[in-house]
C-alpha cells in the first residue's frame, strides 16, 4: 500500500494540468472504493456471534382468561425468546376453549375471531396499539412487531370471539439492547483513512508545484467526499451497525410437537434474572411458625358500646344542621354540628315583655345615680380649684414674711430696729406657713373625694335584659361518623327526639358463637384469625405477635335456643373496613405453643389433583417440587413432607412460572 501511494504521489507530482489532477483524484477515489467493499465483502462472509439458526429461541406462555363470558386458554408462542432492539419479533397464538356438553373431548379451537394486540409499558404506557394478527387455520392467530428500544415491556391481546364474546390477556417480555458490530466500526475507520490519505496526496502533488488554491482542491474534496459516503453506506448494507439477527416465522406445527406447560414431577425450569423482574417474583426462606388452626366458627362485627353515640332535641323546635354535615361526615367530641331553634309561646313572651319593663326602670333609677355623682364630682372639683388659688396666695404671702423677717434681722444686728419688731415678723411667718399647709392638705382631701365619686360611677351600670335562649347547640357525645341523619334542617321535632346516630369503628368488637361442648377448647387459647367477605378474602390474626387484637371476654350465659355462648375479641379496624353487622368467619386456635414447617398459601399450586410448589435453587433455575400438607391455617400450610427448614420457595409470581415451559 505505501508503494502504490508513493508511485501515485510523483505521477501527481509530473502531472499539471487540471484534467489529469482531477483524473488522479478520482482514480484513487475509485480504489478507495473498491477497497472499501472488498473489506465489507470480507467482514460479511462471517456469520456474526449469536446468529447461528440454533442460537434463536423460543418462549412458550399460557393464559387461562376467565370472566363471565367463559373460559379461554391463550397460548403465545414468540420468537426469539431473548428479542434484541431492532430486530423483528413474530409471534404466533392459539386460542382454545372447552365446551362443557360438547360432542368433541378436550380443548376446541377459536377460529374467525378478531385479535389484536398492543405492546406496552409494565405501568400501562402504550407504546404501540392495535396490531392485528392474521388468522390461520387451526385458531391460530400471528402477528409481527419490532421493538425500538430496550425495556420491559407486556404483549396485550385483545380477543373478541365470532359470537361477540370479549377476553383480555396479557405477556411480559424483556427486550435487550442489540450488540454493537465492531467490524463496521473498524471498516469505517479504514475508510475515513484512506480517504484522507487520497486528499492528502492530490494536495501534496499541488504543494509541490506550487499551486494550491480553493479551485483546485474544491473538485477534490467533493469527489472524495462523495465516495466515502457512498463507501460507507455500502458497508453499512453489507455490514450494519448492530448485530441484528434475521428471524423466520413460527412454524404453524409448533403447538404440536410438544404439550403446552405440563411440567412433570421435579421439574427444573430457567427463568432469566430480567424476566424474574418482569415477573415480580419473590422468594422466602422456609422455617418453623406457629400457624393458627383450630376451631372454625362464625359471628359478626359489633360496634364497641362506648363508641355509639345518639344526637337529642334538648326542647321542642326547629332543627338545623351544618352545610356539611351528612351521612359520612367525620365529627369530633364535643363538636356542634347544629342546634334546635326554639320557638317561645304565649306565656313565654308575656315575661319576656315584663323582664323588659323592669330593666327600664332599673336603667332610670341608675342614670339618676350617675347624673348626681357626677355634680358632686364637678363641686369637688371646683372647691379643689379655691383651695389650689388660696394655696398660692399663702405661698405669696410667706415669701413676703420671710423678706421682711431677714431685713428686720439685719436692722437688729446694727441696732436700728428693736427686738420685738423681729419678734413679730418671726410670728407672721409662722401663720402663713401654716395656712399653706392647711390649704395643701384640703387639695389633697379633695382629689381623694374626687377620685371615690368617680369610681362610684363605674359602679353604676345600666342593666340588660337578657334574652331567653332560642338557639339550643347539638353536640357530638363522641368522636366517630354519622351513620344515621333521622331529621332534616327545617324540620319540627319534639323534646328528646333522636336526630342522629354517631358511631366509631376504629376498634370493633367480633362476637363469635361458640358451642357449648367447645367451651373447655376456647377457654385454654387467647389466639384466632378471621376474616370477612367486606376483607376480600384477607385473613387477619388475633392475639399473635403479628396480630391486633385481643380476646375480651367469654360469655357466661348459653342460649337456648342454639346452645352457643358468645366469645368476643377486640380488633382494631383501620379504614374501618368492617362495619357494624357484617359476617366474619373465624378460626379460634387450638393448636397450643406447637411449631411446625409452614409455608405461605400464595406459595401453593393445586392443580390436577397435585400440590406442589416452585422452590428456588438459586441463580436462574427453578424446581416444581409435589408436597403433602398438613393443618391449614389463616394465611399459613402446615408442610408434612417435600420441603426442608431453609429452602427458599417461591410466594409471589408462581402464576407466571407455572405457564413457563420446561427448558425455556
Amino acid at each position: 500500500m505505501y508503494k502504490s501511494i508513493k508511485n501515485l504521489m510523483l505521477r501527481a507530482h509530473s502531472v499539471c494540468p487540471r484534467v489529469r489532477l482531477f483524473q488522479i483524484s478520482f482514480f484513487a477515489s475509485v480504489w478507495v472504493l473498491a477497497l472499501s467493499l472488498i473489506t465489507a465483502f470480507a467482514a460479511n462472509g462471517q456469520a456474526p456471534a449469536g446468529t447461528a439458526p440454533g442460537a434463536i429461541s423460543t418462549i412458550t406462555s399460557e393464559r387461562n382468561v376467565k370472566n363471565d363470558s367463559g373460559e379461554l386458554t391463550v397460548i403465545m408462542k414468540r420468537l426469539p425468546g431473548d428479542p434484541r432492539s431492532g430486530e423483528t419479533g413474530h409471534v404466533l397464538v392459539s386460542l382454545s376453549e372447552t365446551v362443557q356438553g360438547g360432542f368433541g373431548s378436550g380443548p376446541l379451537p377459536v377460529e374467525k375471531a378478531a385479535v389484536v394486540f398492543s405492546i406496552t409499558r409494565p405501568d400501562g404506557a402504550v407504546v404501540a396499539g392495535n396490531i392485528a394478527a392474521k388468522e390461520e387455520l387451526g385458531g391460530l392467530y400471528r402477528g409481527t412487531y419490532v421493538f425500538d428500544s430496550a425495556g420491559d415491556y407486556k404483549i396485550v391481546f385483545s380477543i373478541t370471539t365470532e359470537d361477540k364474546r370479549t377476553f383480555s390477556a396479557d405477556f411480559p417480555v424483556t427486550v435487550s439492547r442489540a450488540p454493537i458490530r465492531i467490524s463496521f466500526w473498524v471498516g469505517l475507520l479504514i475508510l475515513l483513512v484512506l480517504s484522507g490519505a487520497s486528499f492528502a496526496v492530490v494536495f501534496y502533488a499541488l504543494k509541490r508545484k506550487g499551486d494550491i488554491s480553493f479551485r483546485r482542491l474544491a473538485p477534490v474534496a467533493a469527489v472524495v467526499l462523495t465516495v466515502f459516503l457512498l463507501s460507507a453506506g455500502a458497508l453499512a448494507y453489507l455490514l450494519p451497525p448492530s448485530q441484528i439477527r434475521e428471524t423466520a416465522a413460527i412454524p404453524p406445527d409448533a403447538f404440536s410437537t410438544a404439550s403446552v406447560n405440563e411440567l412433570p414431577k421435579g421439574t427444573t425450569i430457567t427463568v432469566p434474572k430480567e424476566s424474574q423482574l418482569l415477573f415480580g417474583i419473590k422468594t422466602q426462606l422456609i422455617d418453623t411458625r406457629q400457624i393458627t388452626s383450630g376451631l372454625k366458627t362464625t359471628g359478626v362485627v359489633r360496634a364497641r358500646p362506648d363508641a355509639k353515640g345518639v344526637v337529642t332535641a334538648q326542647v321542642p323546635g326547629r332543627i338545623v344542621l351544618n352545610q356539611a354535615v351528612s351521612l359520612g361526615f367525620a365529627v369530633g367530641r364535643g363538636e356542634q354540628i347544629g342546634y334546635v331553634e326554639q320557638v317561645l309561646d304565649v306565656s313565654g313572651q308575656t315575661g319576656l315583655e315584663s323582664q323588659r319593663l323592669d330593666v327600664e326602670a332599673q336603667q332610670r333609677e341608675v342614670e339618676a345615680r350617675k347624673l348626681e355623682l357626677r355634680n358632686t364630682v364637678l363641686s369637688l372639683q371646683s372647691q379643689q380649684a379655691q383651695s389650689r388659688a388660696a394655696a398660692g396666695q399663702a405661698r405669696t404671702r410667706l415669701a413676703q414674711a420671710q423678706r421682711e423677717l431677714r431685713r428686720s434681722q439685719n436692722l437688729l444686728e446694727v441696732g436700728a430696729v428693736p427686738r420685738k419688731r423681729v419678734e413679730e415678723a418671726q410670728t407672721a411667718v409662722k401663720v402663713i406657713e401654716d395656712e399653706v399647709a392647711s390649704a395643701d392638705k384640703q387639695v389633697v382631701l379633695l382629689g381623694e373625694q374626687i377620685k371615690s365619686a368617680q369610681a362610684g360611677q363605674s359602679i353604676f351600670r345600666s342593666p340588660t335584659v337578657r334574652q331567653p335562649m332560642r338557639n339550643f347547640p347539638l353536640i357530638s357525645p363522641i368522636t366517630g361518623i354519622i351513620d344515621q341523619i333521622k331529621a332534616t334542617s327545617g324540620q319540627q321535632v319534639a323534646s328528646g327526639a333522636e336526630l342522629l346516630n354517631i358511631v366509631n369503628l376504629s376498634t370493633v368488637l367480633l362476637e363469635a358463637q361458640v358451642f357449648e361442648k367447645d367451651l373447655t377448647t376456647v377457654r385454654e387459647s387467647t389466639r384466632a384469625s378471621f376474616t370477612s367477605s367486606a376483607l376480600a378474602g384477607e385473613v387477619y390474626t388475633i392475639g399473635t405477635a403479628d396480630g391486633d387484637g385481643r380476646l375480651v371476654s367469654i360469655g357466661q350465659t348459653v342460649n337456648e335456643q342454639t346452645r352457643t355462648f358468645p366469645v368476643i375479641y377486640e380488633v382494631k379496624n383501620p379504614f374501618n373496613r368492617l362495619k357494624d353487622g357484617n359476617f366474619i368467619e373465624i378460626t379460634i386456635d387450638t393448636s397450643g405453643d406447637r411449631k411446625v414447617l409452614a409455608v405461605p398459601k400464595s406459595s401453593v399450586v393445586r392443580e390436577q389433583g397435585e400440590t406442589f410448589v416452585f422452590v428456588f435453587d438459586g441463580g436462574e433455575t427453578f424446581e416444581r417440587r409435589q408436597i403433602a400438607l398438613g393443618a391449614e391455617g389463616a394465611d399459613f400450610y402446615e408442610i408434612v413432607s417435600g420441603l426442608k427448614e431453609g429452602e427458599r420457595i417461591v410466594i409471589e409470581g408462581v402464576y407466571q412460572l407455572r405457564t413457563t415451559q420446561a427448558g425455556e
